[in-house]
């Protein structure tokens, strides 16, 4: 490859990566439902940390916004075995919840992810729609908070993301942020914890009553705007392709000045 086209690659490859100046690394995503390896009813986490999940009752699979989507009806995911999920939330004072999801029919509190620890009361943190469908969450503790500026349409897809801090909880729709509120507060150094896709605090409670749901991911960070617009435009493993691309693109960079 002579050094013309060396140069060419590297300029695209970085002007890709500048796209997304805050892409998502590996490290920070716990837990990964792409819902695209399934074994029977076994739902593998893709995070690389063995947080597999069971389907529970009714569900089957669907196209959904990347790859195949889990349509619930009746039917909940959640971690098996039940509360093996060693949180590190509580170490880094941070997480982020993401998902995506298309209601088919909706009346009263519906769960689309939610983290139930077992050493801290109840409902630590959900992601979820109120009875009038605004986004309502819990964000580190059991102080439910919604807002009334924005309402989910029924068969619609929304990318959903709660980003906590302990500051405040922000809500995310679609790439856009819509709106937060203050939580001030020190997350717990929470121990094991349950995951329900589909369930807002346990396995029947606030299910929603039909709903397909798409790459579930629980991350140990806050992620920002432009992390959340990334995951919303390029999926989570598009994203994360962005943030490697990004770094050969800049070794490529340092190789290419040492060897001039």
């Amino acid at each position: 490859m002579n050094k013309k086209l060396i140069a060419m690659t590297i300029t695209a490859m970085l002007l890709l990566a500048v796209s997304y100046t805050y892409a998502l690394e590996q490290k920070d995503i716990l837990v990964y439902y792409s819902f695209d390896n399934i074994d029977g009813k076994t739902i593998r986490d893709e995070s690389g940390n063995g947080n597999d999940a069971q389907l529970v009752n009714d569900g089957t699979l669907v196209d959904g916004q990347f790859g195949k989507a889990i349509h619930l009806n009746g039917g909940v995911v959640q971690l098996s075995p039940a509360d093996d999920f060693v949180v590190p939330i509580g170490v880094n004072g941070e997480a982020t919840l993401e998902a995506w999801f298309n209601m088919k029919s909706h009346s009263g509190h519906s769960g689309i992810v939610s983290i139930e620890t077992i050493d801290a009361g109840c409902c630590e943190f959900r992601m979820m729609l109120n009875p009038s469908s605004n986004p309502f969450w819990d964000a580190g503790h059991h102080k439910d908070k919604s807002l009334n500026n924005f309402t989910f349409d029924l068969d619609t897809w929304y990318h959903y993301v709660l980003v906590a801090d302990g500051k405040e909880g922000k809500a995310y729709v679609d790439g856009e942020f819509i709106g937060s509120h203050p939580e001030n507060i020190t997350f717990r150094k929470f121990e094991k914890a349950q995951i329900f896709v589909g369930a807002g605090e346990g396995p029947t409670s606030h299910p929603a009553e039909d709903v397909i749901i798409d790459e579930v991911v629980i991350y140990s960070k806050a992620l920002s705007a432009d992390e959340v617009k990334a995951s919303k435009e390029l999926g989570v493993k598009g994203a994360l392709a962005v943030e490697a691309e990004h770094k050969l693109a800049l070794t490529w960079g340092q190789l290419k000045s040492d060897i001039q």
